[in-house]
């Protein structure tokens, strides 16, 4: 399992590498002479010509994406001293993340720039963490990795079976905090499951929110009254009007340490009841929790490092999510839904949190999501829905397609092009409707998106996530007006230009180019021909909003922007915290969208 995790962890790199930097051409095995031929298999090669180093690195290829999601098919060779040399994947990492290192610094010379050198200490070691970490979900989930190409996936289950992470992030699944035994604990990756830890505390040190009648404190203790151990019933008996405050059990014990925490317990203020109630699964967030039988899904604040940031809650993302959900079950939310049937969102109405001398105290933010899938419910995430098989050339939805195209005696080419069609209608359609006509958008990446499926034909476009809940102030008057909380103290309206680059990366960067890379790489249809199809479905909508700067980028900009994973954390950006101008590096990538010399590119 460790060739694995060393290829996985490679691909994530490599890839990132490539698409942020520009570095790198395709080396077919045509264009190869008789040595590299034999170095690669007579695979494609990916070729790196490490200028500040002096190095020529080739990558083999199993799989060439146009969109920059390679598969890689074996580690690494450096071309050395007149002949070959198969690298290492921790030298491979390390030769990458220098180069970047080594070109920032002259730039940052010759433009006699005041920019902070970057390191890449910090990102090897976390690419290190995270490597070593999918080869720990690799050997606990070794006897049933098929399972996670299963064509019908639970919630749950594909909450839990993303081993490998986002497709081109440099470390997807480093996380600094957990020790031990908690790290199998409490990931989803390992199928993980705890308790919440609860708080009983005074009221007048509780804050909460609810777009709900009753307020969340009161809930939490009506339902788990029944659930609790004699003693934290009797406490919760002795103080009628107290407060129960749930956090992560990680979260919890972090706290204890903190001054107030013992200040507030000493003075009699609050008691610790310890874990209680029901037994819920990470989801792909960690942090977020879930079961069936549970009216909520919960979003404690963790102050664990999980790939970009700290994940702890704010307090306006808490006032973000209420409105929100006021929003969709408003009058205007009930019309908007039966004009698009296929999209909904998933609701943060509730949160919980303690006051210490009058402020929110952010570590102790719970946030309270609607959870609206039972057991049988096919609803996967999309970048579970899009990984590859961690140690086969296979993904899920080959064997979706596979099986649709023997169900209905049709070729699995056609199957494949109604099946983004169909995507296109449920999800892609809807997303651009609501954006044209009131100023909605959202981050839609593929952690924060959820697609359910219905006879594994998609059904319904599921957005998550209110952090990346926008309205842009140019088209969403209507809504502003009535919600202006919006505007203000929820932090969530922003500028047509701003909004446009976040949906141009997260809906089209990451999560349409990611399904056309999933697809593509079963081999039933060509990522060229699923661009064709993109492009005519914004071509038509073009028509009916001529006036839309997003579609008119899309369509007739030769570049995109784009994300940089990878050199967001070279820079040490935390997305969570840091003013939106300067939460991630972003960089332009080509078109492939293009009409006109692009265009000609596409139908070769």
């Amino acid at each position: 399992m460790k060739q694995h995790a060393n290829r996985l962890a490679l691909q994530h790199l490599i890839n990132a590498y490539a698409q942020e930097t520009g570095r790198g051409h395709i080396v077919l095995p045509t264009q190869q002479n008789p040595s590299q031929q034999k170095m690669s298999q007579n695979k494609p090669l990916l070729w790196f010509s490490l200028h500040p180093l002096s190095l020529t690195m080739a990558v083999p290829l199993d799989y060439v994406s146009q969109l920059g999601r390679h598969r890689i098919g074996a580690e690494p060779w450096l071309w050395q001293d007149g002949k070959w040399r198969q690298l290492s994947a921790v030298l491979a990492a390390n030769l990458l993340l220098e180069d970047i290192v080594q070109s920032s610094n002259v730039q940052s010379s010759s433009d006699q720039s005041s920019a902070r050198p970057i390191d890449a200490a910090s990102v090897l070691e976390r690419w290190v963490q995270s490597r070593d970490a999918v080869h720990c979900f690799l050997q606990q989930r070794a006897q049933a990795l098929d399972e996670l190409v299963a064509p019908r996936q639970s919630f749950i289950f594909s909450e839990q079976a993303l081993l490998a992470g986002h497709a081109m992030h440099p470390t997807p699944k480093s996380r600094q905090g957990f020790m031990h035994e908690e790290f199998a604990q409490y990931s989803p990756e390992t199928q993980g499951q705890c308790q919440l830890h609860f708080w009983l505390v005074a009221p007048d040190y509780i804050v909460e929110g609810s777009a709900e009648d009753t307020m969340p404190t009161l809930s939490l203790r009506q339902l788990l009254q029944p659930l609790a151990t004699a003693r934290q019933q009797t406490l919760m008996q002795d103080h009628p009007h107290w407060k129960l405050l749930p956090l992560h059990p990680w979260q919890a014990r972090y706290l204890s340490g903190k001054g107030w925490w013992h200040q507030l317990r000493d003075d009699g203020q609050l008691h610790d009841l310890g874990r209680m109630g029901w037994t819920l699964s990470p989801t792909t967030s960690i942090r977020t929790l879930a079961a069936t039988d549970v009216p909520w899904m919960f979003k404690p604040s963790l102050s664990v490092a999980i790939t970009n940031s700290i994940r702890v809650n704010q307090a306006h993302e808490c006032l973000r999510g209420e409105t929100g959900c006021r929003l969709w079950r408003s009058e205007f939310g009930q019309q908007l839904q039966q004009d698009y049937p296929t999209l909904a969102a998933i609701n943060d109405p509730a949160w919980i949190a303690l006051r210490w001398q009058d402020e929110v105290v952010n570590e102790t933010i719970c946030i309270l999501r609607d959870n609206p899938f039972d057991a049988e419910a096919q609803v996967s995430c999309m970048a579970s829905l899009c990984q590859d098989h961690p140690t086969q050339p296979e993904n899920r939805l080959q064997h979706i397609i596979t099986a649709l195209a023997e169900q209905e005696q049709r070729s699995t080419a056609d199957i494949a092009a109604d099946w983004f069609a169909r995507f296109l209608q449920v999800a892609v359609e809807p997303m651009l409707g609501v954006y044209m006509r009131f100023g909605m958008a959202f981050e839609a990446h593929q952690q924060n998106t959820l697609l359910a499926l219905d006879q594994l034909w998609p059904a319904k476009f599921w957005l998550r996530d209110n952090q990346g809940f926008y309205y842009i102030e140019e088209y969403a008057q209507q809504i502003i007006a009535l919600f202006p909380v919006l505007a203000t103290d929820a932090q969530s309206v922003g500028p047509k230009s701003f909004v446009d680059e976040r949906v141009l990366y997260y809906l089209f960067g990451n999560t349409i180019f990611g399904l056309i890379n999933a697809l593509g790489a079963t081999g039933f249809i060509t990522e060229k021909t699923l661009l064709v199809q993109l492009q005519r479905t914004l071509q038509a909508l073009l028509v009916q909003h001529p006036h839309s700067t997003l579609l008119h980028t899309l369509l007739h900009a030769d570049t995109l922007p784009y994300k940089g994973n990878l050199l967001t954390r070279l820079h040490e950006l935390d997305e969570l915290l840091a003013p939106l101008e300067f939460q991630s590096v972003y960089v332009t990538i080509n078109n492939p969208l293009k009409v006109g010399a692009q265009q000609e590119q596409i139908y070769a």
